[in-house]
């Protein structure tokens, strides 16, 4: 895939089988690049939250977004390439109609339950990790770190804003595990400091990478084995979606760490 500049929109372009397929390069969940994900078939993969969409039709496959990519028809002619006007994804209506009501289906679009919306961002950060692992270059480190530091505090963020407030009310043991957490975000957010203070790819910066890698997989384990158990047990699903809708609203707002600090966050003022 490549992405290129159309008439003031980024397009991403791919060849299958012999057959040009164009569409919006940004990811309309978190503002990312689709060129910079990964294709299956007639699926690309988002890089950062791992939404995944048919490049044939725009429309969702599966993963946190909540609207489908503009598909462009696309040809080479006397050497360059040539696009058509845009074409918004196409929509099942009887998909629509279960949205409005709440519900979810393999047809109904994407699974809005937060705890599933989390893990899904789970997968991505280590999946950036890894990605990060295969780069030498210095100018690709510090790109793909740049993504993968602001993904570690739109979701840190996020948590303490949409997730963990609920689970302190929602179970016994919901404010202890959500205090636990939030302290885990701020070592975090030191270790994303640290990795910060050396030149990409240096003997330093790796190991800060890796020190920032073994303190995020160890909340995250944390997280999947404690505190989202917890509150699928204590949370209906309604409510669960519910809040999945405002955790997608939290990344929309805050696209590439847009408005938040980056600095520790008292559990008190999430727990409380």
């Amino acid at each position: 895939m490549i992405a290129v500049e159309h008439e003031g929109s980024v397009v991403a372009v791919a060849m299958l089988a012999g057959e040009l397929h164009a569409f919006d390069d940004t990811c309309p969940h978190a503002g990312c690049s689709l060129a910079e994900g990964e294709l299956d078939g007639t699926t690309v993969e988002c890089p950062c939250h791992m939404a995944t969409f048919d490049v044939t039709t725009g429309e969702v496959v599966d993963g946190p977004a909540t609207s489908g990519v503009a598909t462009w028809s696309a040809a080479i002619a006397n050497g360059a390439l040539v696009l058509s006007e845009p074409q918004s994804p196409e929509r099942d209506a009887d998909a629509e109609a279960g949205r409005e009501q709440g519900f979810h289906s393999a047809t109904a679009g994407p699974d809005m339950d937060i705890t599933i919306l989390v893990e899904l961002e789970h997968d991505a950060m280590r999946s950036q990790f890894d990605a990060i692992d295969a780069l030498t270059d210095a100018d690709e480190l510090t790109e793909a770190w740049a993504v993968l530091a602001e993904l570690l505090e739109v979701h840190a963020s996020g948590e303490e804003s949409v997730l963990y407030p609920r689970l302190a009310r929602a179970a016994d043991e919901g404010a202890e595990e959500a205090d636990h957490a939030v302290r885990e975000h701020n070592e975090l957010r030191d270790s994303v400091a640290a990795v910060q203070r050396h030149p990409a790819g240096s003997e330093e910066w790796w190991q800060a990478l890796r020190s920032a890698r073994q303190v995020n997989e160890e909340h995250l384990q944390d997280e999947e084995r404690d505190a989202l158990p917890l509150f699928r047990e204590s949370t209906d699903r309604a409510h669960r979606e519910q809040l999945g809708r405002e955790w997608v609203a939290f990344h929309e707002q805050h696209q590439h760490a847009r408005g938040l600090s980056g600095e520790h966050v008292d559990p008190e003022d999430v727990v409380s």
